[in-house]
């Protein structure tokens, strides 16, 4: 695959990436097994380490959902301080930036994914399960896994566009360009909230879904605000999968399309 051009723009990504994806992974093991630790001694009450868990655990878990653009960004900002690859590259702009979105997803996900199997080793220890319990938790723990990957893909994505919007705009109106594009934020974010209040993603939901477990998180009093993520134990539907997708490969062409008219022309 190296010797294909995206192979060769991948492995450009590995080289700028590297370090921040060994930092992420140190991170996601101080999280998963010494934060709740930490935390339980520094409360003094060894009771709670089993919530403690659930809380943070799950918590780091939600942030992976912003992780793909962060991870984008910074591959961004290094890439910005040298334009010679997008003013001179022959190379499609969307192949260009494609490569960096997919090797930024795919280290969110890698972490997601190594954070799952930690907590699930994690858990099945300190939680003094059955292997039928065992067995439920990681069923619970994929499901949410797979809920986020999903809305992590459609983030990425999302702060691709608005970044690459930013920039054309902040070419044209120096001054203006954040405030115009915190209006637009706010303006798009207004119509996706119009979209679930009149219950288009609960609709979704019904085409097709995927349902794990019956369980939404483990438990209601660690984890309530996760039922978010798996409503009903459903961790996606073909519907969501269609939908998100539609929409990312869409936010990758208008941005490719934009950010091309800010560094080439």
């Amino acid at each position: 695959m190296r010797n294909t051009v995206f192979g060769g723009l991948m492995n450009k990504e590995w080289i700028v990436l590297k370090w921040l994806l060994a930092l992420i992974l140190l991170l996601d093991v101080v999280m998963i097994t010494l934060a709740p630790l930490l935390t339980t001694n520094f409360v003094g009450n060894p009771d709670t380490l089993y919530d403690n868990t659930h809380i943070i655990v799950g918590t780091w878990f939600a942030l992976h959902v912003f992780s793909g653009a962060f991870m984008l960004f910074v591959s961004l900002k290094k890439e910005m301080k040298n334009l010679e690859m997008w003013l001179h590259s022959p190379h499609p702009m969307v192949q260009l930036v494609g490569a960096k979105v997919m090797f930024a997803i795919l280290i969110a996900l890698g972490s997601l994914f190594f954070s799952c199997f930690l907590a699930s080793i994690v858990f099945y220890v300190i939680g003094d399960w059955t292997m039928e319990l065992a067995w439920s938790g990681v069923l619970a723990l994929i499901s949410v896994v797979l809920a986020i990957s999903i809305k992590l893909v459609f983030i990425t994505m999302v702060g691709w566009f608005f970044w690459s919007v930013y920039k054309v705009v902040n070419s044209i109106i120096l001054f203006f360009s954040v405030p115009l594009i915190f209006i637009f934020f706010i303006i798009t974010l207004t119509l996706w909230e119009q979209l679930r209040l009149n219950g288009f993603f609960d609709w979704l939901r019904t085409i097709v879904p995927v349902r794990l477990t019956n369980e939404s998180f483990y438990n209601e009093h660690t984890s309530y605000f996760f039922m978010g993520f798996v409503p009903n134990g459903i961790a996606f539907s073909l519907g969501n999968v269609v939908f998100y997708l539609i929409i990312s490969f869409v936010l990758l062409m208008i941005g490719s399309a934009l950010f091309e008219k800010k560094v080439r022309v």
